[in-house]
């Protein structure tokens, strides 16, 4: 400033109170031409920035620079708009103007450095735990700091796995999984907002690992090759991870996908005497005591062989009249790898007995009767009766 024409060129507000209190006390309705660029004293993120060219009189060709780059908004009257600002919208502002002075026009200029200060931090994920097991609660965080100036704005905060969002915004910074799972794994993020948007931040990727607390169950057949009347064991194999060795597991079993044996803390199932319906597709299923984590083993097929077929009534003579020698042969054969086995063979007729379990495959009747005509059926069973099997009725008829 000119003390001696008292024109002031290039000036702002807090250079004009800083160096020259008096002048602001004695002088300045002496000053012609003066210009002061105002600024709010405290600008964050999401504010909405005003500036104002003042001086004493209206003047005229006002425009606004930012770092010496002319800003190109609308001027209303003194004043520009910058709107919702954020942390790139700190830097040196500079506003022109023509003047009017005792000696005409000229233009003046006022310089404010604006400096947009962080609403929040950047938000960082924090996690209950470094190693996470399948089972356990986990919990995660949205961790960011307010400004001082700021700390009773409301924030928001919203969660996300692998880009999908988990949780939608909310005022609690905090994700939990009460019972963690392998899917629950993957790069998360969260996001922080105000509660109008207007200022919204997301936290880098952190990648979150879920352990496997046992290992995917298999079912296994105690032989490759059951026969009925085997003694069959289903286990349900699975293996916990070296850390958590001392939890207890339950285990179930499914044939058909109907359950043959419930949650126990056996990993076995056993069919003492197998048949031919014990066939299927079995799987088995273990689980943590209180069900938070459950696995179900891929689809085994087990097939029974046939020990020896289904009996069949074979009748000599095809035709039988009263006084002949009727012969009834029950008829089955061995499974080729069980020859050896000795079978049991008994008789029915009409449902009555006539004639009991015997090594012996016939029945016979030396002088037929009449009375000896009626509906046939033999069993066959093995010696310990573990696998027993009857034919088809047969009717027979003596003729007279």
């Amino acid at each position: 400033m000119d003390i001696r024409t008292g024109e002031l060129l290039i000036v702002s507000q807090k250079s004009l109170i800083a160096f020259y209190p008096s002048t602001l006390c004695y002088t300045v309705s002496f000053i012609s031409g003066w210009l002061v660029l105002q600024a709010p004293p405290a600008v964050h993120e999401g504010d909405s920035l005003s500036l104002r060219c003042h001086s004493d009189n209206d003047g005229r060709n006002i425009t606004f620079y930012k770092d010496n780059k002319a800003i190109q908004l609308a001027v209303t009257g003194s004043a520009l708009q910058i709107g919702i600002v954020n942390v790139k919208a700190s830097g040196i502002y500079r506003c022109e103007k023509q003047i009017y002075s005792h000696y005409g026009y000229r233009m003046v200029t006022a310089t404010e450095t604006v400096a947009v200060s962080e609403l929040f931090s950047m938000p960082q994920l924090l996690v209950t735990s470094h190693s996470i097991t399948e089972g356990d609660h986990m919990t995660i965080t949205c961790d960011t700091k307010l400004s001082p100036h700021r700390e009773t704005t409301e924030l928001q905060f919203a969660f996300y796995r692998n880009g999908h969002n988990v949780q939608g915004f909310s005022l609690s910074n905090q994700y939990g999984v009460p019972s963690a799972q392998l899917e629950d794994s993957g790069n998360y993020t969260c996001e922080v907002q105000t509660p109008t948007g207007s200022v919204r931040k997301r936290s880098r990727e952190a990648h979150i690992h879920i352990q496997e607390l046992f290992s995917s169950p298999q079912t296994k057949v105690s032989s490759d090759q059951v026969t009925e009347g085997d003694h069959m064991t289903i286990t349900c194999d699975t293996e916990l991870r070296p850390h958590r060795e001392t939890t207890e597991l339950q285990f179930a079993f499914y044939r058909n996908g109907h359950n043959v044996q419930g949650f126990s803390l056996s990993n076995q199932y056993g069919v003492p005497s197998a048949q031919l319906e014990d066939s299927g597709n079995y799987t088995c299923e273990a689980q943590t005591p209180t069900g938070s984590v459950r696995k179900r083993s891929n689809m085994v097929h087990i097939h029974i062989q046939e020990f020896f077929s289904y009996p069949q009534i074979k009748v000599r003579p095809d035709q039988v009249t009263e006084g002949d020698h009727m012969t009834i042969t029950c008829d089955t054969e061995l499974s080729p790898h069980r020859e050896t086995t000795e079978l049991q063979f008994a008789f029915y007729r009409n449902g009555h007995n006539v004639q009991g379990f015997s090594l012996s495959n016939q029945y016979g009747v030396p002088s037929a009767q009449l009375e000896d005509s009626g509906k046939y059926t033999c069993e066959v069973q093995t010696p310990t009766g573990s696998v027993r099997k009857r034919s088809r009725e047969a009717q027979i008829y003596i003729g007279g």
